[in-house]
């Protein structure tokens, strides 16, 4: 079982390109999936080229949640160019800058090629390193002391001062060097070294350069797992580094190599990006994927902690950048979208510990959005695009991440491809070409961007009256978002806070909060002495209980926190334990419960006026962090949490508050949803013959396995489907060799051109799309009704190729809508004497599956099923779900195994033995006869049980060759197995060789008149 391991929550879809160029990707429509650079004539263009969407074509103004949302203040006020420039022939692929925003550094490529390092006061360059015909990669350190570059076979560190070499490194001619990436404090370097020539290995290097520099570390890789390098990120704190291949993610201790988990991508041509403490790594891919995977110190792995899909389109759309704040709490990604007739692109902000919804999405990007930066706290985020081809919309954009609002921008005649952000988020560099990236020219242009986050500053000390720990307390100004946490001694300081009166206060669990009003801010002004002395929240939380077995639900309880008086009282006069009236004028309010209290002995009244609600928090990572999800009045004792998913864990706790203070948290609980509805392993029964004729009869369909299919997590088309919305019947029948499926879709009333199933087999089950023809196929089925009939057909798969679709005639395929809703029924053919066959082989009798279920809607396709639903793709058998199909087959035998050819006096005696199962590793059902072959033509046919074969026709010091396949008939049909490899010997003896000599070991001289 395979597609439980890719659990999560999808609603959207994504995009990833770069500006490398690879010859051939994992394919998916077509041989490649991804970006690729066309040159003529010293100018340069780029295509994409995309998978066509057989899927949902969305409304993507349904996902822009928070579009322009203009609530709350904004961190980022503007900003404007410092300088620009711009270069007549070289494009700016790559730009870095340090943390202050003082050194830019770019690598120019196409033409004039070099590195060129400038200063923040204008566009002059400090120095060019030039790089000859070769684009360069570039990194800087934090403090500017350390530029490393990369430039075909080269690796180089140089000179901050004046661009010269302090240290090279020459790789091997088998490799060439691409992405370079410094650690932040400088101290070592990674670089990604492409296999060249006919090498298939792929290098990462690793070097110490706090000194003199020294390979720290390699890491070995073969093309076939990763295709190429996609990009490099260190974490800011330099413990881990993280790298992509296109099909491949790879998170590395950094200062030792030690591989700390490693996973595989759908087509990536991003970067990953990397939070400071390298608990947090977020990739984007062509499939249209945002995943983000978080450390867990338990198992020392990764696990998904969510995923969102970009909405598909006429094609699928892809995820083509990520970047994520170095304190992990924010990603910010971006698309590509592709309409029928031309591009756009979005920007989508989420929340780390949310729930893998954006919170918001920019839209109108105009194309290709191509690298995204963000500062350390997550405050301030670039994204660069290619932009509009009329260029009207801005090619680089600057958000103010809490609202999604654009401060700042710039619209260039070109396109921009690359970015870079100080830490502190108030410098902003980007380059890219000075025509759109879709058109020939070359060219480029450079912008270094000061952003203004205005305001001034508020520090003070907040001090925990029972402890000397005074960390973790979050200080806050109110009617701002603006925040900062306390260190140890309880220090903090809230930078750019607009400017007016505020009230300044500081909340811990556990702790009663801490308020100055009337702080005073001004612009570009320092407040200080803001303290405040925090008293421990005497009362404790209930304790919790999450439910793990709901359906679409997960119900939380806990202990109730007090005894209501008034009820007590009320109970107490119903069963005449008191004498009295009843008030029924009282209430459950506080004033009433504090006067009924302070005439009676009541111990819970400190803990009732100390509990004005209940906050539940919720996380995605046990020990949190925590978000609040709701409040609730302290009188209640459950609440029902809808927004939660199948196939997912959650923690949950809860502390009481009022507007004094709030108690520590609760004890920490873990709630999930029932998943016994989801299926990802059956097995199909053997059962009776039903009549396709597209109306499932009652009964007729009662003894197959039925499958529940609804798109619940919205992996096939984003939008999630009810549980019940789509099923799948399955059954066999061992005599005739078919397997009969049906299925009902619940939300298509009615009969469309082009609506029905898609099924993909992986028959092997290895997880992936291979093939050895004309022994073994595999690929996927389509069955669609169409107005002048339904038909079954076929297309094969091997690898990243897909074949020539054919229709199988004859076959048996139906649909109706009698029912109200669409139903289909159809019979697919097994065994190994046609192409088109599913195969199924021993001895697990176990094939990979990815199916849907399509409606239409004016022609485009509507996922009502997808199974399994946590596939991300049906052309990646990693995510299919497991099928048994216990049924015997023909297949054509193995081929002997175990030959010799060995010499007998003056003839050759070859052995073998006898195969004994078919290629589908069952047991032959027939004896096979032998054929053998002699220097590539036919010698003889042999009866099994002879094994042997003597070859008197044989010229002594001659060499022979011999092959053997085996075959037999069934029928009318000869099954013929593979041949073997050849295996040969000199007959009589062996020849003796003479040495030869084509050098005399004399200079020759050749004279030209």
């Amino acid at each position: 079982m395979k597609s439980q391991a890719m659990q999560f929550f999808v609603v959207t879809v994504a995009i990833a390109i770069s500006s490398i160029f690879v010859n051939n990707a994992f394919s998916q429509e077509k041989n490649f999936i991804g970006t690729k650079k066309i040159f003529q004539d010293g100018k340069v263009a780029i295509e994409t080229f995309p998978e066509k969407n057989n899927g949902a074509i969305e409304n993507l103004d349904e996902h822009f949640y928070g579009m322009n949302n203009a609530n709350g203040d904004k961190y980022v006020l503007g900003g404007n160019v410092l300088w620009s420039t711009q270069d007549a022939v070289a494009i700016a692929n790559v730009v870095a800058i340090n943390s202050t925003g003082s050194s830019a550094l770019t690598g120019w490529g196409l033409n004039n090629q070099r590195v060129t390092l400038y200063s923040d006061v204008n566009s002059n360059p400090i120095w060019d390193f030039t790089t000859g015909q070769i684009d360069p990669f570039i990194d800087i350190s934090a403090d500017g002391s350390k530029i490393a570059a990369t430039a075909g076979t080269q690796f180089y560190l140089l000179n901050p001062v004046n661009g010269n070499i302090d240290f090279q490194f020459d790789l091997p001619d088998s490799l060439y060097a691409s992405a370079v990436a410094l650690s932040r404090d400088g101290s070592m370097a990674v670089v990604l070294a492409q296999a060249g020539g006919s090498s298939t290995t792929y290098r990462a290097y690793a070097f110490d350069i706090s000194g003199s520099p020294t390979i720290e570390w390699t890491f070995d890789v073969q093309g076939s797992e990763i295709l190429n390098w996609a990009g490099v990120n260190f974490s800011a704190d330099g413990s881990n580094v993280a790298i992509t291949g296109r099909n491949h993610l790879y998170i590395f201790n950094s200062s030792d190599g030690t591989l700390i988990w490693d996973h595989f991508v759908d087509n990536t041509e991003s970067a990953p990006a990397i939070s400071g403490d390298g608990k947090v790594v977020v990739t984007a891919d062509n499939s249209g994927f945002v995943q983000t995977w978080h450390f867990d110190s338990l198992t020392n792995e990764y696990f998904k902690l969510w995923q969102y899909r970009i909405p598909v389109g006429a094609f699928t759309n892809w995820a083509s950048s990520v970047g994520i704040s170095a304190d992990g709490k924010t990603i910010v990604a971006g698309s590509l979208i592709f309409y029928s007739a031309g591009y756009d692109g979005t920007v989508m902000c989420f929340d780390t510990y949310g729930d893998g919804m954006p919170k918001w999405v920019f839209a109108n990007a105009g194309d290709l959005v191509d690298d995204i930066k963000l500062s350390d706290d997550g405050k301030v985020a670039a994204a660069v695009t290619w932009g509009d081809l009329a260029h009207t919309r801005p090619d680089l954009l600057v958000f103010d991440t809490q609202t999604g609002q654009v401060t700042f921008n710039v619209v260039s005649p070109g396109s921009f491809f690359t970015c870079d952000i100080n830490p502190e988020g108030t410098r902003v560099f980007a380059g890219g070409k000075a025509v759109h990236a879709r058109e020939f020219g070359n060219g480029g242009r450079i912008y270094l961007c000061e952003i203004d986050l205005g305001g001034g500053t508020v520090n003070g000390v907040a001090n925990l009256t029972n402890t000397g720990d005074d960390s973790g307390i979050l200080v806050k100004v109110l009617g701002t978002s603006r925040t900062a946490t306390t260190n140890l001694s309880g220090s903090y300081t809230i930078q750019n806070v607009p400017a007016g009166t505020y009230t300044v206060q500081a909340e811990k669990p556990g702790y009663n909060f801490g308020t100055v009003t009337n702080v005073v801010v001004t612009d570009g002004g320092i407040t200080s002495g803001v303290n405040m002395a925090m008293a421990p929240f005497t009362a404790q939380p209930p304790t919790l209980s999450a439910s793990t077995n709901l359906m679409g639900m997960i119900m939380l309880n806990w202990t109730l926190l007090f005894t209501n008086p008034v009820r007590q009282k009320e109970i107490a006069l119903m069963v005449g334990d008191e004498v009295g009236q009843i008030d029924v004028s009282q209430t459950a309010t506080r004033t009433i419960s504090e006067k009924e209290n302070l005439n009676g002995s009541n111990s819970n009244y400190s803990d009732f006026i100390l509990a004005d609600s209940i906050a539940i928090y919720r996380s995605l990572v046990a020990g949190g962090p925590y978000q609040k999800i709701a409040s609730v009045a302290a009188t209640e004792t459950s609440y029902n949490d809808m927004d939660v998913f199948a196939l997912r864990n959650y923690y949950y706790v809860v502390n009481i508050f009022n507007e004094t203070g709030q108690s520590i948290y609760s004890n920490e609980s873990l709630g999930s949803v029932s998943d016994s509805l989801l299926t990802f392993s059956l097995d199909v029964p053997e059962a009776s013959i039903p009549t396709i004729d597209g109306v499932l009869s009652a009964g007729e369909w009662d003894d197959a396995f039925k499958l529940d299919i609804s798109d619940i997590f919205g992996y096939g088309g984003g939008v999630p489907r009810a549980q019940g919305s789509a099923f799948l019947y399955l059954k066999f029948d061992d005599t005739n060799d078919m397997l009969y499926i049906a299925g009902e879709d619940f939300l298509n009333p009615t009969l469309d051109d082009n609506e029905g199933f898609g099924l993909y087999f992986d028959d092997n089950n290895n997880n992936v799309f291979d093939g050895q023809i004309p022994f073994i196929q595999e690929g996927n089925f389509w069955a669609y009704w169409h107005p002048t009939g339904a038909n079954l057909r076929f297309r094969p798969i091997n690898g990243g190729a897909i074949g020539q679709v054919d229709t199988l005639f004859n076959a048996e395929v139906d649909f109706s809508a009698s029912a109200g809703h669409l139903q289909g029924e159809f019979a697919i053919p097994m065994g190994f004497k046609e192409g088109y066959q599913l195969q199924i082989f021993g001895p697990d009798k176990i094939a990979g599956l990815g199916a849907f279920l399509i409606a239409r809607q004016a022609g485009s396709p509507i996922y009502s099923g997808w199974w399994p639903q946590t596939m991300n793709t049906v052309f990646n058998p990693q995510y299919f779900g497991d099928v048994g199909i216990d049924v015997s087959l023909q297949a054509p035998p193995q081929p002997p195994s175990n030959i010799s050819v060995t010499r007998q006096g003056e003839d050759l005696l070859i052995t073998w033995e006898d195969p004994t199962l078919g290629i589908n590793n069952d047991p032959l059902q027939v004896a096979p006869t032998i054929n053998i072959y002699k220097n590539g033509e036919f010698l003889a046919s042999v009866q099994t049980g002879v094994e042997t074969y003597l070859d008197n026709e044989v010229f002594c010091v001659a060499w022979y060759e011999y092959q053997f396949e085996a075959y037999f008939i069934d029928g009318s049909d000869t099954l013929t197995g593979p041949m073997t490899s050849p295996f040969g010997a000199y007959a009589c003896q062996e020849p003796v060789l003479v040495p030869i000599s084509y050098d005399d070991g004399e200079w020759d001289g050749f004279y030209v008149p």
